[in-house]
C-alpha cells in the first residue's frame, strides 16, 4: 500500500497500472490517472492490515489538499498475492475520519489540527 501511495504522490502512473490486478483494471489507464495530477498529497495513515494466505486487506486514509480544503480517501483495499507480488484488486470507500481539534495535523506540520489545516 505504501508503494502505491508513493506512486500517486510521485505520479508514477505506470507503476500503479503494473500493481493493479489485470482482471480488475476496468479500463483504468495511465492517461486516466494523469487527470488527477494536480492533487497535493499530504500523508498516508494505515489504519489496519491483515493477511490470509494469498489475500490481504489494508484500510487507510490518504490525506490530500484540494484548493483550500483538506480531504481524505478512506478505503479498505483488497490485494491478492500472485507469483510473489501483491496486486490491488478493489476497495471499499468509507467516510473520512477527521482529527479532533487538538490532535496532530494530517499534513505533518507538527502543529495541532486547529492551528493548521482546520483554519
Amino acid at each position: 500500500m505504501r508503494s502505491r501511495y508513493s506512486a500517486f504522490v510521485t505520479k508514477q502512473h505506470s507503476y500503479l497500472i503494473q500493481t493493479h490486478h489485470a482482471d480488475h483494471l476496468n479500463g483504468l489507464t495511465t492517461a486516466l490517472l494523469a487527470e488527477n495530477d494536480e492533487t497535493q498529497w499530504l500523508s498516508l495513515q494505515i489504519i489496519s492490515s491483515k493477511r490470509q494466505e494469498n489475500t490481504g486487506e489494508v484500510c487507510f486514509q490518504a490525506w490530500y489538499r484540494d484548493t483550500d480544503d483538506i480531504d481524505a480517501i478512506h478505503e479498505c483495499s483488497q490485494f491478492v498475492l500472485e507469483n510473489d507480488k501483491w496486486f490491488y484488486t478493489h476497495g471499499e470507500m468509507k467516510e473520512a475520519v477527521y482529527p479532533k481539534r487538538n490532535e496532530a495535523c494530517v499534513c505533518n506540520s507538527g502543529k495541532k489540527y486547529k492551528q493548521c489545516c482546520l483554519k
